[in-house]
């Protein structure tokens, strides 16, 4: 069973959505939401399968609105409608967060359940690419990470090799050299310590 929050201040209109997503979708669970702040309420202790929202809501603005509802629900797939069409409104609530935009007219209403559908699948496919880049990123920085601490453990056993060195015999000369030698290392060691920290130590 479909779980849709459905944010409308029109009661009239609101009727008119319910029963063009029942006759399409069949058994659902309806929660009506008559403005932005109640809806950000019921998404505090309820989660749904996809968001139906007006774009015209007293009291806020309708990108401001769009975009608080995708901060709180990222993954719920967000589908504005509104009784007046504009081109620009729709490019800046896809841009927003939304998934679509439908203008309220009797063959959107009624091809209504097809149009949700279709985002929700479109959502998913979204957010299953999002992971993948993810893992991808992570895998990246992985590989980053093995190649720094091999430099940097690389680096170690010079220095260690350089400190046995000095320890032994040997003429004034080779002890400034290997001083020397020790002190970049030294540097170079402290330097990938930083990079590390900076690249893969992020606060």
């Amino acid at each position: 069973m479909i779980r849709i929050l459905l944010i409308e201040d029109n009661d009239d209109h609101a009727e008119l959505i319910e029963r063009s997503l029942k006759k399409g979708f069949g058994k659902i669970q309806l929660q009506i939401a008559a403005s932005a702040k109640e809806s950000y309420h019921v998404l505090e202790s309820k989660t749904f399968d996809l968001i139906l929202s007006d774009y015209y809501l007293p009291e806020v603005d309708g990108d401001t609105h769009i975009r608080e509802l995708s901060r709180r629900a990222p993954a719920i797939p967000l589908v504005i409608i509104t009784g007046q069409g504009d081109e620009k409104i729709a490019a800046k609530s896809i841009q927003s967060g939304a998934e679509d935009y439908i203008v309220k007219t009797r063959e959107a209403l009624e091809a209504l359940p097809t149009i949700l559908k279709r985002a929700i699948v479109k959502h998913r496919s979204h957010q299953k690419n999002k992971r993948k880049e993810i893992r991808r990123h992570i895998d990246d920085q992985k590989e980053h990470a093995k190649k720094v601490l091999g430099e940097v453990a690389a680096i170690d056993r010079r220095v260690k090799k350089l400190k046995n060195g000095k320890n032994g015999k040997a003429s004034r000369s080779g002890q400034a050299h290997d001083g020397s030698a020790l002190e970049h290392l030294t540097q170079q060691i402290e330097s990938l310590k930083k990079f590390v920290k900076k690249m893969f130590i992020k606060k």
